[in-house]
């Protein structure tokens, strides 16, 4: 093999690298996005089932969901992140707070 040709297989290789490098780096994307979007159902599901743990107080309710969520992405095969699943839970709370809040509102208008 002549230098030439040597430096055009270089070349093709490299040319041929960078696409791929971008279609794996878009599969992995794809796939971790997947599995957020997996979690974030189960997620609402279990603030929903912390929520019939009467007598729990909000601490026992969140660290149930949390214990409930590492669970899941364990038999998933996600990683847990409790920063970013917390975070989560948060808002999950935060919204279902304001639901609340104008259910009991409506409710009382329609009383009165």
């Amino acid at each position: 093999m002549t230098t030439k040709e040597i430096m055009e297989l270089i070349s093709l290789c490299i040319s041929l690298l960078i696409p791929i490098i971008g279609f794996v780096t878009a599969l992995i994307k794809v796939v971790k996005d997947r599995n957020w979007n997996l979690l974030k159902s189960a997620l609402c599901e279990f603030v929903i089932k912390a929520e019939e743990m009467l007598g729990a107080t909000g601490e026992e309710k969140k660290n149930a969901v949390l214990g409930w969520a590492q669970e899941f992405c364990q038999k998933q095969g996600i990683k847990f992140d409790a920063d970013q699943v917390s975070g989560a839970i948060e808002k999950l709370i935060e919204v279902s707070k304001k639901v609340n809040k104008r259910e009991r509102q409506t409710t009382q208008t329609n009383l009165s």
